[in-house]
């Protein structure tokens, strides 16, 4: 028997009870028309990757709703799990902006310069 790694990788253990199956099924469930069998393969073989990389299964259902909201090439679920973890809810603002500047806004001619004294 192989008793494991002597050093550790750091990595997080997939949540128990929660496996790839079961979150596939979850989306497979919730369509009008069952997906080809091609889809809910690769469906499920990224959603196990997901979970072995320890990304939490609130955040892989997230991104199965998006998938299932636009369905597009499996291959781009990592990325619409992406999308629903680090979503900012103040939508594309940049992080770290001064409260006290405004937001980004395209040229304007400015009637006072002075104004922009500080953006220049």
């Amino acid at each position: 028997m192989d008793p494991g790694s002597s050093f550790p990788t750091g990595r997080i253990a997939p949540a128990a009870g929660v496996s790839a199956k079961d979150l596939v099924g979850e989306y497979v469930a919730g369509c009008d028309e069952r997906p080809p069998s091609d889809v809910i393969g690769q469906l499920g073989r990224i959603t196990k990757k997901l979970l072995g990389e320890g990304i939490a299964p609130e955040h892989i259902r997230a991104g199965l709703a998006n998938f299932a909201a636009n369905p597009k090439h499996p291959c781009v679920l990592a990325s619409m799990v992406n999308e629903a973890m680090n979503a900012r809810p103040g939508g594309s603002a940049r992080p770290g902006n001064r409260p006290n500047m405004p937001a980004h806004q395209a040229w304007t001619n400015p009637a006072n310069a002075a104004a922009y004294a500080e953006e220049l």
